[in-house]
């Protein structure tokens, strides 16, 4: 007897079914490894806690993430935290948490080392794909989303892996010379006008080399809010610290000399260089990198403005160095170091977005795209999915209007750390592309720190954001359709 249309499909469906067991798998759970990065004071742990805590509270209040599709849906079934592993040091979700909940509240510490955390999202999935994991079984899957976070510094190691000691040592050395960098740098410029690279080789020296060069970087960081600082491991060195492996520093090495001459200063240095390049960055893109599918790049555009046209031009130069370091696809460094493995989503997110008014924000995020622009286009001929985005992980001011000089203006409404009472502020213009040379003579921005706004320790309300669903829906919204 001839089968009928609608009997032969069924009958395929069963055929397809019965040889189908990535679809069974994903009943079973499926993961995916977000790798959460970006440049000094741009606010990683505040981006992982609350999206951590928005997650687990989706349930309970939707309202929070409806542009993550599979909240707003309706098709989120459950979201919990996984148990911590032995292989990395977990988030500290918990104590973030708590410190953000106190009276006063207060933000959390920064990354000093990396760090893992896991949360298994249970969902229906939508279309076909529903339809088929409801014929197998509970109509539902499971995707686990590991979260890794680590320092943004060391994002900037990964260029020295095809620089030779002599290259780096020039091009670093150019670099603390220039403008306001010389005088943060100028004890450790002394000490170099007294120790050439032909000096004979000793660790003393090499030692107190490396504690200047460090204490040089962490004061650019910390006081100035420069980003491209090398290497990333010297400001938190986490278990390295006084290990020879990281007592080295950049030495003046005349154009033409490749390599120092053996037993010399400089050779001393060259070696823990090499050293720390195969022991301490190629280790660390072996074992954590390998298995990363998207990524978020997070930026503090509105502080690199207010600091200045320096500090804006060094964000630009580490924003550049770390797209062109990565080359999301074939023949970049990635590539050589892990063969197959790729990047295929990369968000760039600038933070803060909450600091100035709502007529503002789409330059915030025009901004960033054009500080990407030109690598990004490399980005995109990789294959690599790439967007931009602005958003604040936690929402601590409130809009308003003021009158200045007789013009009724949008302003922000918050309370600043260390301050008794909320204020209006008027914070300026954020501009759509980099300024012009002959417009960083007056400041762009005035912003303060503000606290963050009172939330519930359990994971019931959520904490207040922008963008965080719509960012999160671009890096995995796939994997939960």
């Amino acid at each position: 007897m001839t089968m009928s249309m609608f009997e032969r499909a069924g009958a395929g469906l069963s055929d397809w079914l019965a040889n189908a067991p990535d679809v069974a798998e994903l009943v079973k759970g499926s993961a995916v490894n977000l790798a959460v990065t970006g440049l000094s004071r741009a606010g990683k742990t505040v981006f992982i806690t609350s999206l951590v805590h928005n997650l687990l509270s989706a349930l309970h209040q939707p309202h929070r993430m409806p542009l993550l599709k599979v909240v707003g849906e309706g098709r989120l079934v459950a979201a919990k935290l996984v148990p911590g592993t032995i292989a990395l040091p977990r988030f500290p979700y918990e104590s973030n948490i708590e410190r953000m909940a106190t009276s006063p509240a207060d933000w959390p510490a920064r990354t000093t080392d990396i760090s893992d955390i896991e949360i298994d999202i249970r969902f229906v999935p939508s279309g076909a794909l529903g339809f088929v994991l409801g014929r197998i079984g509970s109509g539902m899957a499971t995707l686990r989303l590991r979260i890794i976070d680590y320092p943004g510094e060391w994002l900037l190691d990964l260029p020295l892996l095809s620089q030779s000691y002599a290259d780096w040592s020039r091009a670093t050395l150019k670099l603390c010379r220039n403008g306001l960098r010389a005088e943060v740098a100028r004890d450790y410029l002394a000490f170099l006008s007294d120790h050439p690279h032909t000096t004979p080789a000793s660790d003393d020296d090499a030692r107190r080399a490396h504690e200047l060069y460090r204490d040089y970087l962490r004061a650019a960081r910390d006081e100035h809010g420069f980003s491209f600082l090398q290497p990333g491991r010297f400001l938190d060195p986490g278990a390295l610290a006084g290990r020879d492996l990281i007592c080295f520093a950049p030495l003046d090495i005349p154009e033409g000399v490749y390599r120092p001459a053996d037993g010399t200063f400089g050779a001393l240095m060259e070696r823990r260089f090499e050293a720390y390049k195969a022991e301490v960055v190629t280790p660390f893109y072996h074992r954590h990198f390998r298995n990363f599918s998207r990524q978020v790049v997070l930026v503090d555009v509105l502080g690199a403005l207010l600091a200045g046209r320096e500090v804006f031009d060094d964000t630009q130069h580490a924003l550049d160095a770390i797209l062109e370091s990565f080359r999301y696809g074939r023949g970049g460094i990635i590539s050589r170091l892990l063969g197959n493995a790729r990047i295929e989503k990369v968000l760039f997110a600038a933070t803060k977005a909450d600091h100035v008014p709502d007529v503002q924000r789409d330059h915030l995020g025009s901004l960033l795209r054009s500080m990407i622009a030109l690598p990004a286009l490399d980005v995109r001929s990789q294959n690599a999915a790439m967007d931009v985005t602005a958003l604040a992980s936690v929402i601590s001011t409130e809009e308003d209007t003021q009158e200045i000089d007789g013009q009724r203006v949008q302003v922000v409404v918050g309370k600043p750390v260390g301050s008794e009472t909320r204020a209006k502020f008027f914070v300026g213009n954020v501009p759509a592309k980099p300024p012009r040379p002959e417009l960083w003579g007056k400041p762009f921005l005035n912003i303060p720190v503000f606290e963050p706004p009172a939330i519930d320790v359990s994971p019931i309300d959520g904490i207040p954001h922008m963008n965080l669903d719509l960012a999160l829906d671009y890096l995995i919204g796939d994997r939960l359709s």
